[in-house]
């Protein structure tokens, strides 16, 4: 049986770093050692190093606001991204775009939005995977614009997170948030929403704090969650 040291583990380590497409049978007889046993310790190496991907990525936390769930009906009213330097990215919709003739208003708001995703390499979202990335796709579709693809743009959502590690009366934000001591998120209201894809400026301006408020929220559960998940690379 192998004794597997940390140097001979540090060794192992650096070998498939350095030689990332060979196979662990190609490793296991450059090193001179039975192929299981390597097989088994890389596949515990990576569980224990994965996370080191993270850590040099540009990670943005990111959230959408639309008149609709269903991006052929509805359009875009605003998006927001925090970047974990501080630096927030975010755009809304205006009454002037949404009182045009245009049949599509939000095809400027959508243009900032797809742009700005280029600042970071990996998006934590809340649902995302259900609503916000589905929804920004199919609107950038609808308007003949590039949408990463698969592989461009890495993805964490936090809903699954949550459904992995707690066991809650619901998924929602605002139950998580609650019960974890966090800064409460703001309700929906379905009346603002209705009077901004009318092109109410208040209702609009009101929708796009939202919006901003639920990055912090969502970097703060980030944070909260991490000692807890091991973050996995998915694209988005």
């Amino acid at each position: 049986m192998i004794k597997w040291t940390k140097a001979l583990q540090d060794d192992l380590w650096d070998t498939h770093e350095e030689h990332p497409g060979w196979s662990t049978k190609k490793l296991a007889g450059e090193m001179g050692l039975p192929w299981k046993a390597v097989d088994n310790a890389l596949f515990r190496l990576r569980c224990e190093r994965q996370d080191h991907w993270l850590d040099n990525a540009r990670v943005g936390f990111f959230d959408i606001e639309s008149t609709d769930l269903k991006a052929n009906v509805g359009f875009m009213l605003s998006w927001g991204l925090l970047a974990t330097d501080g630096t927030t990215y975010s755009d809304c919709i205006t009454r002037r775009e949404i009182m045009g003739a245009a049949m599509e208003p939000d095809k400027r708001v959508m243009q900032s939005c797809l742009k700005a995703l280029h600042e970071v390499d990996v998006l934590v979202t809340y649902f995302g995977t259900g609503f916000d990335l589905p929804f920004l796709r199919t609107r950038a579709m609808v308007h003949g614009l590039l949408f990463p693809a698969y592989g461009q743009l890495l993805h964490i959502d936090l809903y699954y997170a949550v459904k992995s590690l707690m066991r809650l009366t619901n998924k929602r934000m605002g139950t998580v948030t609650e019960f974890l001591g966090m800064a409460p998120k703001d309700h929906y209201d379905v009346r603002v929403w209705n009077k901004a894809r009318r092109g109410d400026e208040e209702a609009l301006g009101h929708i796009h704090s939202h919006n901003l408020s639920d990055l912090t929220i969502t970097q703060d559960l980030f944070i909260s969650l991490g000692p807890y998940k091991k973050w996995l690379r998915r694209s988005i």
